[in-house]
């Protein structure tokens, strides 16, 4: 908990953090306690120390220059956000040609397009990435199953599947985390992506 408020007073641009935003209470209030946080104003918290260095900060969110981590303000109290890796329009030139391309044809709002275990955003002033959930996109997952020496009409049956149940996902909004469309694949509608174990019956 000590890292993630380190990391969080140091990439936010304030220099400490809002004790409400914070995902443990139990453990900022121990860590008051202990003297390794302070109150510099009302409602506010901050790192005795200084992180000793930027991997030490980082803990679990690995240090992927020139990507930096952020996270979202929380829309309304209790949210805690997931916090991603951006990359301004500037550094653009480390993306892979097929990132670049989709990125710069897609909307503010469109949906994340998802290569080699990452799903990217386009955002205002930059790039937004994050790690798939699951480990397929759409696209890979058709053509490992085709891989896996699917008839066509299983193929077909299969495609049909999963169209619906993107559609279905979509419908309810962000209430399904996950979707089984068959045996060994399962549908996750947050980032689109696709997890698929190798079983005979799937």
């Amino acid at each position: 908990m000590l890292k993630w408020i380190q990391k969080e007073q140091k990439t936010n641009g304030l220099g400490m953090v809002e004790f409400d935003r914070i995902p443990d209470q139990h453990a900022v209030r121990f860590l008051l306690r202990k003297g390794d946080l302070f109150e510099p104003q009302q409602g506010m918290i901050k790192s005795t120390s200084e992180p000793e260095s930027d991997g030490e900060v980082a803990g679990e969110f690995q240090d992927h220059k020139p990507w930096v981590w952020r996270t979202p303000k929380p829309k309304k109290k209790g949210d805690v956000p997931e916090p991603y890796e951006f990359l301004s329009y500037s550094d653009w030139s480390v993306l892979s040609s097929a990132v670049t391309e989709a990125l710069r044809g897609m909307g503010f709002s469109g949906a994340p397009f998802l290569y080699e275990g990452y799903s990217y955003r386009k955002m205002a002033g930059g790039a937004l990435r994050r790690k798939l959930i699951g480990t397929h996109s759409k696209e890979v997952l058709i053509a490992e199953l085709k891989l896996m020496g699917k008839t066509e009409s299983e193929l077909v049956e299969l495609e049909q599947k999963i169209e619906e149940t993107i559609v279905a996902c979509r419908d309810k909004g962000k209430e399904a985390t996950e979707a089984q469309i068959s045996t060994g694949i399962v549908y996750y509608p947050k980032d689109g992506s696709f997890s698929l174990k190798d079983t005979k019956e799937a």
